[in-house]
């Protein structure tokens, strides 16, 4: 039996896996979602060449969480000189962040730190949570993400977590700069005012609504630096591992074997 080659040269996109076949040497873009049918980290993956037919295996997919490839993706697009997409990719990867945070304070961890650890629950939960978001845009989705990191709570159930999704409101407002200080984290506040006033948002709408404004390459970098800077760090401070559940059950037993 002739043994399948791997893809030596490869790289990943949020949308694509990019892979040069062993046998004719074309560079195939496989689309997760038409041609892979996998929105899942790949590890391994049998595929046949979009050129030549042959079979050759992908592997080594990237784990980041979606604002994180979002953001890796800006560089491609940059460097393609794409400056009005790489601006919606940035902003894209805001809303993405605010809404993976939200399931991380309001599902995730409820649910890993729940004795029941009801599944049905958690995507019963997981359904009203998208139902109070969905149509908020922008500006809506940070307020409510601002509303939440606010609050400060320690969630230890999912029943616990219904009530804080119940709560959150349906117009959230913005917080003024004394609301983002109060907190007791000087760096987790200097964040905030930053992403509070962040251009990213402002330059996307620019984009999208003002006569298709062209940003210059200066403006790109700017974006990209502010982005960064902000979401980065952030993800840190909130412990946000990503958007994968198993992730937080891991990071559950960790600290509790750390405990013992």
């Amino acid at each position: 039996m002739t043994e399948i080659p791997d893809a030596k040269e490869k790289h990943t996109t949020y949308e694509n896996f990019i892979a040069r076949c062993p046998s004719c040497g074309f560079m195939n873009v496989f689309n997760r979602a038409s041609d892979l049918r996998d929105l899942t980290p790949i590890g391994s993956k049998q595929v046949n060449c979009l050129n030549c037919c042959q079979p050759f295996n992908i592997s080594g997919d990237s784990i980041n969480s979606a604002y994180e490839m979002l953001i890796y993706d800006c560089y491609e697009l940059r460097d393609a000189k794409h400056y009005m997409y790489c601006i919606l990719n940035l902003a894209q990867a805001f809303e993405v962040f605010f809404s993976q945070y939200l399931r991380v304070k309001l599902l995730y961890w409820p649910y890993v730190t729940d004795s029941m650890r009801d599944i049905n629950q958690l995507n019963r939960l997981a359904g009203f949570l998208y139902g109070k978001v969905k149509k908020h845009p922008f500006v809506a989705m940070r307020n409510l993400f601002f509303f939440q990191v606010l609050r400060q709570q320690s969630l230890s159930s999912l029943v616990e977590a219904e009530a804080s999704i119940n709560a959150l409101p349906m117009k959230p407002s913005e917080p003024s700069d004394n609301d983002i200080k109060s907190i007791a984290d000087p760096k987790l506040s200097g964040l905030l005012i930053r992403l509070k006033y962040s251009k990213v948002a402002d330059l996307r709408n620019q984009v999208i609504h003002q006569r298709a404004y062209r940003p210059t390459l200066e403006e790109v970098n700017d974006a990209l630096e502010e982005t960064r800077e902000i979401l980065f760090p952030l993800a840190k401070k909130l412990k946000m591992y990503g958007d994968d559940l198993n992730r937080y059950i891991s990071k559950h037993h960790q600290n509790r074997r750390s405990k013992s």
